[in-house]
């Protein structure tokens, strides 16, 4: 009897075991299966998203407005390189997950060469905010698209700013009755609990004292010049940097076009390149956003030469 008893309960261990190990692997397989699953759908995301980006070209439009509804709270990724012809950035999300570990590791990312994407390293949430705006200097050189799963209240706007949140109907950003959750963004000096200092002065000929200035985040100051104001505000210091050099990249090749096109009417139509070719000059040995005033003055008078001429290069 006691053998016996031995045997069957040694048979029962055995199988209590090798039913643990059998669950064990159903369990880690399954994980793994959702793990490459959420993985898949996260780079599908991904894709998704950086097709919303298109209909935000402005064309002759001083900008545009939309945003999205994701299914689950969403983690968005966006690192910008600035090395290589004109650099790119890459987009990769991980959505939030009841199963497994909260927060995988994102999907494959999506790389974007022709796209400028204004935002936070990480922008988390699950309603997404897009805004663009043209970069001119002086004439156009590509849009800027605007990212965020925030909510802001801007503190003091100058009227230009004002006439922008109107004009593009953004829903993320308020004038008045500022909210605790909200960033708030101030103005021409210090506010109460501001996050974000925008400070400003008028170069010559401005719409608003706030034509060239910085903005303070993080005890850092980044240099804006126009509508780059808003990239100022609402983006990651670094996303920032890279993405002003790459649009200073670009500003070179379209100056060299335009060159070119002086020269051959310059006989005709006395079409002046000497600014363009000063362009070209310092957007070479530019280094970060600090510099962007040393293009901007030669911009100015770019765009003066350009009005005076009989035929003009935009």
């Amino acid at each position: 009897m006691e053998k016996r008893g031995f045997e069957f309960s040694f048979a029962w261990l055995f199988a209590l075991l090798v039913g643990s190990v059998i669950i064990f692997l159903a369990i880690f397989a399954t994980m793994n299966l959702i793990k490459i699953n959420r993985k898949a759908t996260d780079t599908f995301s991904a894709k998704q998203l950086t097709i919303v980006f298109e209909p935000m070209e402005v064309g002759l439009a001083e900008g545009k407005s939309s945003y999205a509804d994701l299914d689950s709270e969403t983690r968005i990724y966006n690192i910008c390189y600035d090395d290589g012809g004109f650099g790119d950035q890459e987009i990769s999300i991980s959505t939030k997950s009841g199963l497994g570990k909260e927060w995988e590791n994102p999907g494959v990312p999506i790389s974007i060469k022709n796209k400028y994407i204004f935002s936070s390293k990480i922008e988390q949430g699950k309603r997404v905010y897009f805004f663009s705006k043209p970069f001119k200097m002086p004439f156009k050189v590509s849009e800027m698209i605007f990212l965020t799963t925030n909510k802001y209240c801007f503190i003091n706007a100058p009227e230009i700013v004002r006439e922008d949140i109107s004009g593009l109907n953004l829903k993320n950003i308020k004038l008045e009755n500022c909210s605790e959750s909200d960033i708030n963004v101030c103005f021409g000096g210090q506010g109460k609990d501001c996050k974000i200092l925008v400070s400003g002065t008028c170069l010559s000929d401005c719409e608003s004292n706030f034509d060239y200035g910085y903005v303070t985040k993080d005890n850092e100051e980044i240099f804006y010049t126009g509508n780059l104001i808003y990239s100022a505000i609402f983006s990651d210091n670094e996303v920032y940097e890279c993405n002003v050099k790459r649009l200073v990249k670009r500003l070179i090749q379209q100056s060299l076009l335009y060159l070119d096109e002086a020269n051959y009417l310059s006989a005709k139509c006395g079409t002046g390149s000497s600014g363009l070719s000063q362009i070209v000059k310092t957007g070479a040995s530019f280094k970060d956003s600090k510099d962007l005033i040393l293009i901007k003055n030669i911009a100015k008078e770019i765009e003066y030469q350009n009005d005076l001429a009989q035929c003009g290069l935009w």
